[in-house]
């Protein structure tokens, strides 16, 4: 990899508070999973949503919120109509308040989502075709984009993100590690990759913010712009430079992964939080479900299975598809609920070997039934469990808003980088972990475990 040179530009955070401040806009973030508020804190996640609830998220004089789409786990028709409704919504709440809004299509870090089609999906509520920032970069969680490659760390390397497991994903895989190819590849040659227009690091670098600014001001409507990003002071730069184009009549929306939201929103990554500030007092086990089968995770999974303390049960995902009577099911619920109140902590696993078919919206099928038997559990178990960690995206989606019930949530902080905690408006007491399958190294899980349980 080339080497970059040193920032001219440093400090930029201090310009973007007083930007956001004086333009009194409202930073809404469409996630397709709950593990986009990773790097956050201080900021409402709302797991259910109406026009009443937007509005007064808007009124309150909400800087940026999070709405939960978990539309990763949906085919893309069923996304493409959701974002549509929550479009209307956004419209409408801005049109009743008079506040202005910025919408981030939030997404994976690997590259893994319905893109374009939720970015499309929301063209209706721009006066021309929004220029779309491809920016995934992600440093808590070894995501970085540099000579317009984006690459994922892993160990001590640097891998290209399509030669990593996620590239081989079921549904959203994908052959590009180039951003400007994966933009042709996305988009089906509609927008080729002599058409994205990149902003590198040494030109952010040397130039700053303004060279930014004139850039995406020159851009044409519909246009791709793929954004190199390597340091949070890189995204700084790129943001200061979106809001002052935004600013003079740009019309810009932006896909992204969570590290561009602390620039855009002007929220500084914080250290995590410490065990004193998770920790319960609760005497019931707490309970880690693991849903995401990618490699990381299952590694992970192995090592916590070697802490002293953890009572490991699998739910086995064939005997699951043929679970017609639901008894395999209620003997796991049972299980659970005995461990709990005996106060052992329990990790709950699928099982590791992949079921799938050629057939992606089959494959979807399965994650969600999958899904739905893990809300069951959440919910229908009698002892509230003193911890609660959900490992996957589409897994903690599913258990916060249908297994808990969760409407609207207060990320406190990160337990770890990029793995959120969130504190639910009704259970202030209660801490559920949203853990992304690919974050972590493999003692990852289990530094979580030790952090969380009762010495």
């Amino acid at each position: 990899i080339k080497q970059q040179p040193e920032t001219q530009f440093n400090g930029i955070c201090p310009r973007l508070e007083a930007f956001i401040r004086d333009s009194d806009r409202c930073i809404i973030v469409l996630d397709d999973d709950p593990t986009g508020c990773q790097t956050m804190y201080g900021i409402p996640v709302l797991f259910h949503w109406d026009l009443n609830i937007l509005e007064r998220e808007m009124q309150q004089g909400t800087p940026l919120f999070f709405l939960m789409t978990n539309s990763r786990s949906m085919t893309e028709d069923k996304a493409v109509v959701l974002y549509q409704e929550i479009g209307k919504l956004i419209r409408e709440a801005s049109d009743k308040t008079g506040r202005a809004f910025s919408i981030i299509s939030r997404s994976d870090s690997t590259l893994r989502g319905h893109y374009p089609a939720e970015p499309d999906a929301l063209q209706f509520l721009y006066p021309q075709s929004p220029v779309h920032c491809i920016i995934p970069a992600f440093f808590q969680g070894g995501r970085y984009t540099i000579g317009d490659i984006h690459y994922v760390q892993t160990g001590d390397m640097l891998v290209p993100a399509a030669q990593t497991p996620s590239a081989e994903d079921k549904v959203f895989g994908f052959k590009n590690s180039d951003l400007k190819e994966w933009v042709e590849e996305k988009t089906l040659g509609r927008m080729s990759a002599g058409q994205v227009l990149s902003l590198g690091l040494e030109d952010m670098r040397m130039k700053g913010p303004e060279f930014v600014e004139q850039t995406l001001s020159g851009m044409n409507p519909g246009g791709v712009v793929v954004v190199n990003a390597a340091t949070q002071n890189d995204l700084d730069i790129f943001a200061l430079g979106a809001l002052k184009a935004e600013q003079k009549g740009a019309v810009l929306l932006y896909r992204t992964a969570a590290s561009f939201l602390n620039s855009f929103g002007a929220i500084p990554p914080r250290e995590p939080l410490g065990k004193n500030e998770i920790a319960s007092g609760s005497a019931t086990g707490g309970l880690i479900i693991v849903g995401s089968y990618v490699t990381r995770s299952t590694a992970q999974m192995e090592h916590l299975m070697e802490q002293e303390g953890i009572f490991a049960l699998e739910l086995e995902v064939s005997r699951l598809l043929k679970d017609k009577d639901g008894e395999f099911l209620a003997g796991i619920i049972r299980k659970v609920d005995e461990y709990l109140g005996d106060g052992k902590h329990v990790l709950l696993y699928t099982s590791r070997k992949l079921v799938y078919t050629e057939d992606p919206q089959e494959n979807l099928a399965i994650g969600n039934t999958v899904s739905d038997s893990l809300v069951m559990i959440s919910r229908e178990i009698k002892n509230t469990p003193a911890f609660m960690v959900a490992k996957g995206g589409i897994t903690s989606h599913d258990i916060a808003s249908k297994g808990l019930r969760i409407q609207r949530a207060i990320v406190a902080g990160p337990a770890l980088p990029g793995v959120p905690v969130l504190v639910p408006d009704d259970r202030p007491d209660m801490r559920y972990i949203v853990f992304p399958g690919n974050v972590g190294e493999n003692d990852a899980l289990s530094i979580l475990f030790n952090k969380l349980k009762k010495p």
